[in-house]
């Protein structure tokens, strides 16, 4: 046992030594060297006296992560078994459900399910928060802890808990994993008014040349613009950002920089091609989803005036990780720069920067360890306003433009809300069921992807969620659900009991009402699997998606008309 602690001193008093002879600030070396004496000390303490046998491999795990959770979300500790992981990550295929995940507020959180995976087809939506995963919480979890346990054999099957802003409480959605393979364009071709549609997923190797392949043929189909779509798209590959901008930018262009705190963390990102479509109109579209690579060629596209930026604000993902590989298998992901598109804008949203336990100095002029209180570790609460004006920068046209973290769009776009019932039908898979049930039962109902869902389809629909004992609570049920128990708690009166069950059977009707409300979703929903079923992806893209998506008609409109274009990208002086 004393062989053991003596291995752990010497461990932890070689890696002060290295800390000391690295760190680039002279103040403030006592003070570490006698911090590092102290978690030496509080180790030896733990390990020879706690009550029970202690893991020393968990105690040590146990520091380094309580290290990296003072900063940034991204900065992770790998065991050998994740640091495996993460190499297969970047081989390829493997089991999953198909979406990419973040830590805010200490929350697992969906930042977009990719399309056509099982997370997708359960409809994940961007923002949701993965409190639990197969009933155990998520609370403190990092990003690869997460993803070991999502992660599985095909087929096989999780149960995770969605928190949802605007739903009143968490539901269950249970996945079955699937291979994970995606195209980076699944999807491109002509409106019928013959503008260009580019569906781009994702930034993976081969990015850059689908995006090249897609213009060309639009270009030779004669598209008269071109709709670049990155809404849902979490980034990728940082080379391949640069490759799709390249499309669009010319030759020579600036695409974006890092800064770190090292020299050689700081570097510029140019185009180093012509590009298929370096003139002409460009809609690039947006929204929450949009992370990263997307936010590098969305932003740049937009510091360089070079098209319109539509939808809503982007993720902020902008930090720059590096992996290195330490002692026994191990590795450490760490953050070691920022991303900043051209205009000088940094992509990334510093909300870490102001958790209450964050160790990152924001403000190096004034910061002295040495006159400083060692354990005064933020006392205040941390400054949570968010009427701060953002700064603003210029595009190489003059425009203003917003920092703060994201991609703010030229054009607002807020996709319509799906109701309770919609949302339902579509976590539940029921549209899915339905028309595999009804493709057994009318085999030959439907020869053209053209048709059209008709009333009689609608009441077989009705009748299909009725064989299914499918039920559900508006928002209003559930929060009487609530009022219920409290009066029952508070022992009101008989009177007003009754009141409660009247208005519960109004509130039923009102299902009624919904479902006639929806009717015009749910008919494009049904259509859309059918659609998917008898004639694939490609087909549901040019029905579905370029046929009734209404920020893709928002965009063809602005696109086909001259001065409306022209106005967004007018100079704001």
């Amino acid at each position: 046992m004393k062989r053991r602690i003596w291995i752990l001193t010497s461990a932890i008093v070689l890696i002060g030594i290295f800390a000391i002879a690295f760190a680039q600030f002279n103040s403030g070396e006592t003070s570490i060297y006698s911090q590092i004496k102290l978690m030496n000390k509080v180790l030896t303490v733990i390990y020879s006296e706690y009550v029970d046998p202690i893991d020393y491999r968990k105690l040590i795990k146990g520091a380094i992560d309580g290290m990296t959770s003072t900063l940034d979300p991204h900065t992770v500790f790998f065991t050998p078994k994740q640091y495996e992981e993460l190499r297969i990550d970047t081989r390829g295929s493997f089991g999953g459900l198909g979406i990419q995940i973040s830590v805010r507020d200490k929350w697992l959180t969906v930042i977009s399910p990719m399309e056509g995976t099982p997370a997708w087809r359960a409809g994940l939506q961007a923002g949701d928060k993965i409190i639990k995963i197969d009933g155990k919480s998520t609370k403190g979890i990092t990003v690869t802890q997460a993803v070991t346990k999502l992660r599985g054999e095909p087929g096989s099957k999780v149960t995770i808990t969605i928190d949802r802003e605007g739903e009143p409480k968490p539901f269950d959605v249970t996945i079955t994993r699937d291979i994970i393979e995606i195209k980076p364009v699944p999807f491109y071709g002509l409106t019928k008014n013959k503008v260009g549609y580019i569906r781009l997923v994702g930034f993976s190797s081969d990015a850059g040349d689908a995006v090249k392949k897609a213009l060309e043929d639009l270009e030779a189909q004669g598209a008269k613009g071109i709709i670049l779509d990155l809404r849902g798209n979490p980034g990728g590959l940082l080379n391949q950002a640069v490759s799709v901008a390249s499309q669009f930018l010319g030759s020579d262009a600036l695409v974006v920089y890092t800064k770190g705190r090292n020299t050689f963390q700081s570097r510029e990102y140019y185009t180093d091609e012509e590009g298929v479509y370096p003139k002409g109109s460009l809609i690039v579209l947006v929204d929450g989803g949009s992370a990263s690579a997307s936010e590098i060629v969305s932003g740049a596209i937009q510091d360089h005036d070079r098209g319109i930026i539509m939808g809503t604000k982007t993720f902020g993902k902008g930090l720059v990780q590096s992996v290195r590989p330490l002692s026994d298998g191990t590795a450490l992901k760490i953050t070691t720069a920022k991303y900043y598109i051209p205009s000088g804008r940094c992509i990334q949203r510093e909300y870490y920067l102001k958790r209450r336990e964050s160790a990152i100095i924001t403000d190096t002029l004034n910061w002295n360890p040495d006159t400083l209180d060692p354990w005064d570790f933020n006392p205040e609460p941390a400054d949570t306003d968010t009427t701060e004006e953002k700064p603003v920068f210029y595009t190489t046209g003059g425009r203003k433009v917003y920092g703060g973290g994201g991609i703010t769009p030229d054009v607002d776009y807020e996709p319509p809300k799906l109701n309770k019932l919609e949302i339902e039908l579509e976590r539940k898979g029921l549209f899915f069921a339905f028309v595999v049930h009804y493709s057994a039962e009318h085999k030959n109902a439907i020869s053209s992807p053209d048709f059209a869902v008709t009333d009689a389809m609608l009441q077989e629909f009705r009748k299909f969620l009725e064989g299914k004992d499918f039920k559900y609570q508006t928002r209003a049920e559930e929060i009487l659900d609530q009022i219920d128990s409290i009066a029952a708690e508070d022992s009101l009166s008989e009177e007003t009991m009754q009141a409660l069950e009247q208005f519960r059977k109004q509130l039923q009707k009102e299902q009624e009402r919904e479902f006639e409300q929806s009717r015009k979703y749910i008919a494009r929903a049904i259509r859309r699997e059918i659609i998917s079923k008898k004639w694939g992806e490609q087909e549901r893209y040019r029905q579905i998606v370029l046929g009734a998506d209404p920020e893709i008609k928002k965009a063809e409109e602005i696109i086909l008309d001259p001065q409306e274009y022209s106005d967004y990208l007018k100079s704001s002086k």
